[in-house]
C-alpha cells in the first residue's frame, strides 16, 4: 500500500517539479526581457534626443543665417572676407582720388602678414593685413580728409589708417597747384573665409 501510494504521488511531484523548474524559468526570461527592453528603451530615448537635438540646432542654424547672412554676403561683397581683392583696392585709390580732384596718387604694397584679431572678436577666424603707402599732394589739409572718405565710400574694402604725415611743397606757383605732400600709411585688413576648403554637402 505503501508502493501504491507513492506511485500515485510520483505524478503530481513530477507535475509540481515541472512547474516550478518551468516558473523560475519564466521569472529569469521575464527578468532579462525586461532588462533588454530598458536598454531598447534607453538606446530609444539618446536616438530620440539626439534626434530632437539636431532639430534645434539645425533650426538654430537657419535662424542665424536668415539674421546673420545678408550681413556676411555684404562684408564678402566688399572684400573683408575672403582673399585679397589688391586690384580693387587699387581701383578705389584711382576713383577716389578722382573724385577728390586730386594731383594723382602713388602706392606701394606690402606682403599679407597675420593681424592680431583677439581685440577685434572675431572669434578664432584668421585675419590678415596689408600695409599699403600712400603718396598724395593737397591743395590743403581738408583735401586728405575728403580723399580717405570717398575711398570708405566706395566699400572696395576694409582699411585703417596707421599714421599720416604732411609737409609743405612751398609757395604754390597758383592757387591751382598743391601746397602739400602727404604720406600715410594703411592696412587692408581681410577675414579668411570659413568655408573655403570646406567639404561640400
Amino acid at each position: 500500500m505503501k508502493n501504491h501510494l507513492l506511485r500515485r504521488l510520483a505524478l503530481p511531484g513530477a507535475l509540481f517539479a515541472i512547474v516550478t523548474i518551468l516558473a523560475i524559468v519564466g521569472v529569469l526570461y521575464t527578468g532579462r526581457s525586461v532588462e533588454e527592453a530598458e536598454v531598447r528603451r534607453a538606446n530609444q530615448q539618446q536616438i530620440l534626443s539626439a534626434a530632437r537635438a539636431r532639430k534645434a540646432n539645425a533650426g538654430l542654424e537657419k535662424d542665424l543665417i536668415m539674421r546673420y547672412g545678408p550681413v556676411y554676403d555684404r562684408l564678402e561683397e566688399i572684400g573683408f572676407v575672403g582673399a585679397e581683392q589688391r586690384l580693387d583696392w587699387v581701383d578705389s585709390l584711382r576713383t577716389a582720388n578722382s573724385e577728390a580732384q586730386l594731383y594723382g596718387v602713388d602706392y606701394q604694397i606690402g606682403q599679407q602678414e597675420n593681424f592680431p584679431a583677439a581685440t577685434l572678436g572675431t572669434a578664432g577666424l584668421a585675419m590678415h593685413q596689408s600695409s599699403m603707402r600712400v603718396k598724395l599732394q593737397l591743395l590743403h589739409e581738408g583735401d586728405l580728409m575728403d580723399f580717405f572718405q570717398r575711398l570708405a565710400g566706395a566699400r572696395r574694402g576694409v582699411f585703417i589708417i596707421t599714421g599720416c604725415a604732411m609737409t609743405r611743397i612751398g609757395v604754390a606757383a597758383s592757387p591751382e597747384q598743391p601746397n602739400l605732400n602727404a604720406e600715410c600709411d594703411l592696412s587692408w585688413i581681410t577675414v579668411e573665409d570659413p568655408t573655403e576648403g570646406a567639404p561640400k554637402s
